[in-house]
């Protein structure tokens, strides 16, 4: 199955039934991305799939003084590249700019020092695979945020999922907003620039900002079932 990460969870939430969840990974996801995922009783990440540009899989968003700017780590892939296989290019200073622009954003925030050298020597140990890294960001995340969350990947690619499991493959897009799609609802926390809360950022934004209450963040952004 390669990377898991297992903890025992309870399958009932507020009466609710949970699912497991079939999703591509995300770099750094979005407060959406991990709504989502809190819903889950297992996550399962599909990896075999072919890569696809210009997704949250090797990206993901800040807050700046400018308001949302993307990050964006470069990728050397095929027209039929597996996501598992996609190599990441260091043949360019991505990493000088891209903590060069997390420091200027969040730097004075109240939980930088806690927990930015945890994100930090991952991008220092430059994984070979964006799979790779987007497995170690994922567990500094769930470190962080104390979560009972169990974590998969496919052992195939199949265009169906299995009976039972919620197929989210491909849903949450850079093409379309939050608003189109319902899963999370803005739930304000102090960020650093100006008074208008900027919605689902980055996790590192949260986690910055509101250190281990972010899970309390996770759970007042979904939305409610109907």
């Amino acid at each position: 199955m390669g990377w898991v990460i297992y903890i025992n969870i309870s399958e009932m939430v507020s009466g609710e039934i949970r699912k497991a969840l079939l999703i591509e990974p995300h770099l750094l996801g979005s407060l959406e991305y991990f709504v989502l995922l809190d819903k889950a009783s297992e996550v399962i990440w599909e990896t075999h799939e072919h890569f696809r540009k210009q997704t949250f899989r090797n990206r993901f968003y800040i807050n700046t003084s400018q308001g949302p700017m993307p990050l964006i780590v470069p990728v050397s892939y095929g027209n039929r590249t597996t996501f598992r296989e996609v190599t990441i290019d260091y043949r360019q200073r991505w990493i000088k700019e891209h903590w060069g622009a997390i420091y200027s954003s969040y730097g004075k925030s109240p939980f930088f020092e806690h927990f930015s050298d945890l994100f930090h020597d991952i991008l220092e140990r430059r994984p070979k695979f964006l799979l790779d890294l987007c497995q170690m960001m994922m567990t500094i995340c769930l470190k962080v945020l104390q979560s009972d969350m169990v974590i998969s990947e496919t052992e195939r690619y199949d265009k169906m999922a299995e009976m039972g499991i919620l197929d989210y493959r491909n849903h949450i897009h850079p093409k379309k907003t939050f608003a189109q799609r319902d899963i999370y609802k803005p739930f304000p926390y102090i960020q650093n620039f100006g008074s208008n809360f900027v919605p689902n950022l980055s996790i590192i934004d949260a986690l910055f900002s509101e250190g281990p209450q972010t899970c309390s963040v996770i759970e007042k952004s979904a939305r409610k079932e109907r």
